[in-house]
């Protein structure tokens, strides 16, 4: 059987499995944003991770296949003054009698989306250094917690830390060109828009639907060729991804289930490759934050 028939022939309560886990991670990350609307993107980047931690457990679904992720956290590299090309990659193994059939990799690199006052709690390079004791040398005026003030987001808010001929823009396209392995971009967006949230907040607010806008897959290639057209240390909005994007716009739950695993976006490797896939993903120093790794064990033929 060809690698593409193995993938075509992947179970539709698999597929199922996979797309509500993704979508629970998008619900999560979404939530995240809307109590917290100038969070900062690596804790968005947890959020989502730790929303698949469930996923952990080894779980039979109705057609007899066996589905489990394995999730690694190990956190953004620009934590440590340096670009990192992915934040999180997805490993996808197919088993087969005890045997691996198929395995594909694919690389997200997410990006917030900023509200139109610009007011991100973004890490620094001090703070980085002093860790934890951050905490304890805070500022000595601080702003009373009473001030009011609003997040909104709409169209024209734009996506602050992608930039045009940035270095990490050059490290994402060089990295594709020398490995062979292409990055799509995970957008983090709030739930609809536009969206107006105010401070000081008077409850914690929960999701109860499912986000109609949130966490959007957009190619790197559509992104950069963006990018491509705008003076050098732009860095762009909401609405002109959405339009370069084309229908190529996908939530993050379809991106993870009906195209990753029906091979229509990520990378397939093979036993040859695994000492590239170990360099991306397995090093602290490697060029990615969080790795999941998918097994699929597919019911006896």
């Amino acid at each position: 059987m060809t690698t593409g028939a193995i993938w075509s022939s992947i179970p539709n309560d698999v597929i199922a499995w996979f797309r509500d886990a993704f979508a629970k991670a998008n619900k999560a990350v979404s939530e995240v944003l809307l109590n917290v609307p100038n969070v900062r993107e690596t804790s968005l980047d947890d959020a989502f991770i730790q929303a698949l931690i469930p996923r952990s457990a080894p779980t039979r679904l109705g057609s007899g296949a066996l589905v489990r992720m394995d999730v690694h956290n190990i956190g953004g590299l620009r934590r440590v003054l340096r670009w990192e090309v992915a934040d999180i990659g997805i490993v996808v193994f197919v088993v087969r009698a005890k045997r691996i059939v198929a395995r594909k990799i694919a690389l997200l690199q997410a990006k917030r989306l900023y509200p139109d006052n610009n007011v991100v709690d973004d890490e620094d390079p001090t703070g980085f250094q002093y860790g934890i004791n951050a905490i304890m040398r805070h500022d000595l005026s601080p702003v009373s917690m009473t001030l009011a003030q609003r997040f909104d987001f709409h169209s024209q808010c734009k996506y602050g830390a992608i930039e045009a001929e940035s270095p990490q823009v050059t490290s994402i396209k060089d990295f594709s060109r020398k490995s062979g392995y292409f990055v799509d971009y995970l957008l983090y967006n709030p739930q609809k828009m536009p969206i107006s949230i105010s401070y000081p907040v008077l409850q914690q607010k929960v999701l109860r639907r499912p986000p109609t806008v949130g966490c959007r897959v957009v190619r790197a290639a559509a992104v950069h060729s963006l990018l491509s057209r705008l003076p050098k240390g732009s860095v762009p909005t909401y609405h002109q991804i959405k339009y370069c994007a084309g229908s190529d716009y996908w939530r993050v739950e379809h991106w993870a289930a009906d195209l990753l695993l029906r091979c229509k976006v990520g990378r397939e490797f093979d036993s040859a490759d695994e000492s590239s896939i170990i360099e991306i993903l397995e090093r602290r120093s490697g060029p990615i934050g969080a790795a999941i790794a998918a097994y699929i064990e597919l019911p006896p033929e």
